[in-house]
């Protein structure tokens, strides 16, 4: 497999396997536990992995949100629970939901899947995409289903990252692009209202499409790394892990 199309293969299955645990029941259940609402909850602890950063530089790096909001909510987070706590509370909410869901999924597979994200994440350049930095400088757990769920965090970070550095080449505002993509199903979830939003030209389309297709090229540059056997195992991994999100099994 060729990595560009290795890169669009893992697109949709690592976006979506990737944010599953944000809102879940156990990431419902661990905010309970530091009495944070599992919106605030999510802040602080996806935010709460950059370090002890102004809330407004938080806010920035998270690009695709209106300005102001995950400032507010991180704001919120922090006053609610000691960073650190939450941020572990985060990560063991992500093992919580990868233990009740990748139970059924091939274990041989998992590990191949993490080998290969952990070889390409390890040619990463630090500083680039903070948010990757910031999960990488976790601990990577142990037991494979959690490993594998960890990894697939860390490389849905890795496209949004790299997406948005192919949105800023285009031209585009992060209202912009949010309100373009999927059909605006995310731009009032970010913040956005009809306010915000702007008349979809056909040139506004393209540059976003032109993004996108941007956001692959360096994707499979990245991927370049790899050999056939572990692009081979990131793609199966990727597609065995996006069916257990569709039909999830426990662990017994």
């Amino acid at each position: 497999m060729d990595t560009l199309e290795l890169a669009k293969t893992i697109a949709e299955p690592i976006g979506t396997v990737g944010m599953s645990f944000y809102f879940s029941p156990q990431a419902i259940a661990q905010g309970d536990g530091l009495e944070l609402d599992v919106i605030t909850f999510y802040a602080g602890g996806r935010g709460g992995v950059l370090g002890d950063i102004d809330t407004v530089e938080v806010d920035r790096i998270f690009y695709f949100f209106k300005t102001g909001m995950v400032a507010t909510m991180v704001e919120k987070a922090r006053a609610g629970a000691d960073r650190d706590a939450t941020v572990a509370s985060h990560l063991e909410a992500a093992k919580d939901y990868a233990a009740a869901t990748f139970g059924g999924t091939d274990v041989e597979t998992l590990r191949g899947f993490s080998a290969a994200a952990k070889a390409l994440t390890a040619t990463l350049p630090a500083g680039q995409w903070p948010i990757v930095d910031g999960y990488l400088g976790q601990s990577v757990p142990a037991d494979p289903i959690h490993e594998a769920y960890y990894w697939s965090i860390l490389l849905r970070e890795l496209r949004g990252g790299v997406h948005t550095d192919s949105v800023n080449a285009a031209g585009l505002s992060g209202a912009e692009a949010c309100q373009l993509d999927r059909g605006g199903i995310y731009f009032g979830l970010h913040g956005y209202s009809d306010e915000d939003r702007v008349e979809e030209t056909a040139e506004l389309v393209a540059r976003r499409i032109a993004a996108e297709d941007d956001t692959t090229a360096r994707m499979a540059n990245l991927l370049e790394v790899l050999d056939d056997t572990q692009r081979d195992a990131l793609a199966a991994g990727a597609l065995a892990l996006h069916e257990a999100v569709a039909s999830p099994v426990a662990v017994s």
